[in-house]
């Protein structure tokens, strides 16, 4: 049932904002897009996340979508292609919190791949620090190490010279470190199958967002 061809009722149905046909196609793909989004980010709840994102970016464009023959297949690529911007997302996320926490004491913060709740609550706190680093340096901190702009780039598009970008750099770079040897906590994880709680939280929470987008 994972690739049934939509007919032109199933179609009506929805663009007529028929929320049991949104219902029933999220109930036939859930299992197979969730497992899909969990492969590649190796994480359930991102996977969810992405599930969701999924349906709504499909189900936003119905003229497109009516004009699938497999919407199975489509709904997968869809799910794979935002899996795939999420992971290169984490990826870069993962190497600048590597390049700030590299003299943190052995076993503080596991990088594991199921480390979800931790490298989260990590990269929060970064966002909080990066803010209130100084006018200046925000500005080096995030062009150096989260744009990965070279040091020439940055000094150009900042208009300061390369020895001022090494130097705010630095010290940027030294305070978000402290506030992160100083706060930092590492936090449980719990690993889940895919399961009618998985389902159910997609399904609730896609209508929902469908109909405050007004297509249901």
């Amino acid at each position: 049932m994972m690739n049934m061809l939509q007919t032109p009722d199933d179609i009506a149905r929805l663009r007529a904002g028929h929320a049991p046909a949104f219902e029933q196609i999220i109930r036939t793909h859930n299992q197979r897009l969730f497992r899909l989004a969990r492969a590649i980010l190796r994480d359930s709840s991102e996977a969810e996340d992405v599930v969701q994102e999924a349906y709504i970016k499909v189900f936003s464009d119905l003229d497109s979508f009516a004009k699938i023959k497999d919407p199975g297949a489509w709904l997968a690529r869809v799910t794979t292609n935002i899996a795939l911007s999420r992971l290169r997302q984490k990826k870069r996320n993962a190497r600048l919190i590597d390049s700030l926490t590299l003299d943190l004491p052995t076993g503080a913060m596991p990088m594991t791949a199921e480390t979800t709740t931790a490298q989260k609550q990590l990269r929060q706190l970064l966002e909080r620090e990066i803010d209130a680093l100084p006018d200046g340096f925000r500005e080096v901190f995030v062009l150096r190490l989260v744009e990965e702009m070279t040091v020439s780039e940055t000094a150009e598009a900042l208009g300061v010279s390369p020895q001022t970008v090494k130097s705010r750099l630095s010290r940027a770079r030294a305070k978000v470190q402290h506030a992160i040897k100083a706060q930092i906590t590492v936090a449980s994880l719990q690993v889940f199958p895919f399961a009618g709680a998985h389902c159910d939280r997609i399904t609730a929470n896609t209508l929902q967002q469908l109909k405050e987008g007004g297509v249901i």
